[in-house]
C-alpha cells in the first residue's frame, strides 16, 4: 500500500501523464488532451510546468509514483480518488489536521 502522500502525487502525475484530468464537478475524465476544456488544459499544463520544475529526485519519485499507480487495479485507483475527493472536500482545518497527523505517523519513534 502506498502512503497518502504519495497517492496524491500518484493521481496529479496520472493526470498530467496519462493526459487525463479530474474535474472537480461531476468528476468526469478526459482520456487526451482534445477532450479537455480549456480550463482543463490550462491545469494540465501548469501541472506539467511544476513537475518540469521539480528537482531531479523529487521528479523521480513522482515517476516511480506512477508507475506504481499504473499496476494498480482499477478498483485501487477508484478507492484512491475516492480518498483524494473527500480529503479535498474537507475544510482546510481538517486537512491540515489530517497531513499533520500523517507527517508525525511518519518520523521515527
Amino acid at each position: 500500500m502506498i502512503g497518502f502522500r504519495s497517492a496524491v502525487i500518484a493521481i496529479a502525475v496520472a493526470s498530467i501523464a496519462a493526459g487525463a484530468t479530474v474535474a472537480s464537478a461531476g468528476e468526469r475524465v478526459a482520456q487526451n488532451w482534445d477532450q479537455m476544456s480549456p480550463q482543463e488544459r490550462g491545469e494540465a499544463y501548469r501541472n506539467y510546468q511544476r513537475f518540469q520544475k521539480l528537482p531531479t529526485k523529487q521528479r523521480d519519485k513522482v515517476e516511480r509514483n506512477y508507475e506504481r499507480w499504473q499496476q494498480m487495479p482499477p478498483q485501487e485507483k477508484e478507492r484512491m480518488r475516492s480518498n483524494y475527493r473527500e480529503f479535498r472536500d474537507m475544510p482546510p482545518a481538517q486537512r491540515r489536521d489530517l497531513q499533520d497527523r500523517y507527517e508525525r505517523s511518519k518520523r521515527p519513534r
